[in-house]
Parts: structure tokens; sequence; C-alpha cells
């Protein structure tokens, strides 16, 4: 097994194409929506609070930086700010072109941590992303429980939409209480890592060590056992967490009130849980693209909003949480790209010059 890991890949033309049946389904829905009153509807749209939208989808990735940067400081990794930032919004990127239960952008995550810092540290960096990725399921669960009750006690919605909210919402609570399991329960954890190993070297031609790979994981566990124990850094990082996820959930409040339209904080929670959770799964689609919009227009439909507002809205949120941030986050993977290759030139030049004297 490397020591060190390597950056996902896309696949341009498989993402362009996929991209394309998504915009297709989407198309065919907006038609059948009636596409001429929603481009009434976004006629309506005041520039200025799209606008604080925009800002707070951005407040929303730099707060998810800095929780994940409070983690990242116990371990003395040497990387400003400015580079979580933009690491972040990489890790989007990566998760929304490759769709893969989001470990793409979480194996993005972990290249330019170790690249930057100029170190080998995998299972430190994977301790913090694996740590982050708990601590950001936290204001998750609380949102969508609230949204729930909500929706449950103080709406007409219909049976079949509280029903899908319900079943996504322990569908999810299962898969993270299982990853939180395998991150601390030490046998757990080798026990998959060598069935998997075992099942790649059958089907591949490679070998390997599996030796390595138990030191890997031995480290990720202490690793995971000490951040359990920092008790203050563990609070700072989900204090940054809760506040990306308000930001983010306040994007769709945010839009609707662009559109004059007013839909309680709470309904909003458990839509946006149902968005996220399909984002995640590994649907050949990127980012969901098409299903998750289809999905979120009928269930703001489903709580009263008119079609053509809820198939509005739904354009809006996802201009701003999708296409936005993915593009950004394409140019943010381009410099990160860029600068540890010119960081390895430099280094590369310097070891020269210095076996030259």
């Amino acid at each position: 097994m490397k020591s060190e890991i390597e950056l996902p890949t896309i696949q341009a033309k498989k993402s362009i194409a996929l991209i394309a049946v998504g915009l297709l389904a989407y198309s065919l829905y907006l038609y059948h929506a009636g596409y001429q009153d929603v481009i009434e509807s976004l006629k309506s749209i005041k520039l200025s609070l799209f606008a604080l939208a925009i800002l707070l989808a951005l407040l929303g990735v730099l707060f998810d930086a800095l929780a994940w940067r409070s983690i990242v400081l116990k371990f003395d990794y040497k990387v400003p700010i400015r580079d979580i930032f933009l690491i972040y919004l990489s890790c989007g990127f990566m998760n929304n072109l490759i769709p893969s239960g989001s470990f793409s952008g979480e194996t993005a995550r972990i290249y330019f941590l170790e690249k930057l810092d100029g170190g080998s540290r995998i299972g430190q960096s994977s301790a913090t992303v694996a740590t982050t990725r708990i601590i950001t399921a936290i204001p998750f669960f609380l949102g969508t429980a609230i949204g729930l009750a909500y929706l449950d006690l103080a709406t007409n919605a219909p049976p079949w939409a509280l029903a899908t909210c319900y079943s996504i919402a322990l569908v999810l609570l299962v898969l993270n209480g299982t990853f939180f399991a395998i991150c601390f329960l030490d046998d757990w954890l080798e026990r998959i890592a060598f069935a998997i190993i075992k099942y790649v070297e059958m089907l591949f031609p490679v070998h390997i060590d599996k030796s390595q790979c138990s030191r890997i994981l031995g480290r990720f566990h202490h690793s995971m056992t000490l951040l359990a124990e920092h008790k203050k850094t563990l609070f700072i990082s989900t204090f940054w967490a809760l506040a990306a996820w308000l930001c983010m959930t306040m994007v769709a409040v945010v839009v609707f009130l662009s559109m004059g339209v007013f839909i309680p904080l709470w309904a909003v929670l458990a839509v946006y849980s149902v968005m996220i959770f399909l984002q995640m799964l590994p649907i050949f689609l990127p980012g969901g693209l098409g299903v998750v919009d289809i999905v979120m227009s009928t269930l703001f439909t489903a709580i009263g909003l008119p079609v053509h507002t809820a198939v509005s809205s739904t354009l809006l949120i996802r201009l701003v949480q999708l296409w936005m941030l993915t593009s950004l986050g394409g140019v943010a993977t381009a410099y990160l790209v860029k600068k540890i290759n010119r960081e390895a030139l430099i280094a590369g030049a310097e070891k020269r010059l210095a076996k030259g004297f």
C-alpha cells in the first residue's frame, strides 16, 4: 500500500455527457411543470437578496474550512487558512464531478493537505477529515429532526412526503452511525480494509503490503483517539460546523425572500436534508443533477408552494450551491495543483543546487 495518496482523476468526456443527461431530464421536467410560469417567477427576483444568498454560500464553505482547520491545527499542519478554504472548494468540485458518496472530495482533501504540508502523514490527515465529517453531521441531524417535527405537526404535508423524509433521515443515521463505529473501533476498520485488499488483489494483478497498511490504520486509529480527548478543539470545530450548516440552509430561505415568498426555516430544514442526502449518494449523475432538482421541487410543492415557485426557487438554490460552488471549486483545484507543482520544482532545484556545492 502506498504511503502517499493520489488526487482522484476526472474523466472530462464522461462528466460532460452525464451532465447533459441530467440537464435533459430536468428540461423535460421544466416543460411538464410549465416553463413559462417559471420564467415569470424568475423575473421578479430581487438581485440584492440573491447576492446575499451567494455570500451565505461562500461563508458556508469558509466556516466548514474553519471547522476542519480547528482539527488540523492539533497535528501542527502548516497550511494557511486561505489554502484550507480553497481545499474545501476543491472538495465540492470533486464530489460533484465524481459521484462516489462524497469520498472523492475527502480524498482530495487528504491529498492537498499532505502535499501543501510537505509531509507524509496519511493516517493523521485521514483522521482530520474523518473527524470533521462526523462533526458536520451533528448540526445536520439536529436540523433534520427539527424540520421533520415541523412538517409532521404544523403542516399538511402528504404522507408520502413525510415517509420519504423520515426514510432518508433513518438511512443517514444508520450510515453515519456505521461510519462512526468504523472510525473508532480498531478491529472493524482493519477487518474491512483487509477484506477490500483481498478483493482488489483477486481482481487485479497487484500486491498490497498488509503490514504497511496495518501501520497506517494504527496511526489513523490513534489520531482519532487523540482528537476525541481534545474537547475544546471539538467544541470549536462543532461551532464552525453549525455556522456553516446554518449559512447553507439560509441560502434557500433568502432565495425564497428574493422572490417575495416566505417559507418557514423549519420546512426548509427538512427539504434541505433530503437534498444533501441525494447529493451524497454515488448516483451516476454529477451533483445529482436532475434527480436532486426534481425531488426538491416536488417536496416544496408538497408542503404547499405553487409548482412554478417551487421549480424557480430550486433552480436558483442549485445555481448557487451546485453550479457556482462547483465552478469556483474547479478554479481552486487548478490553482492548488499548480501551486503544488511549482513548489515541487523549487524544492527539486534547491536540492540539485545543494548537491552542486
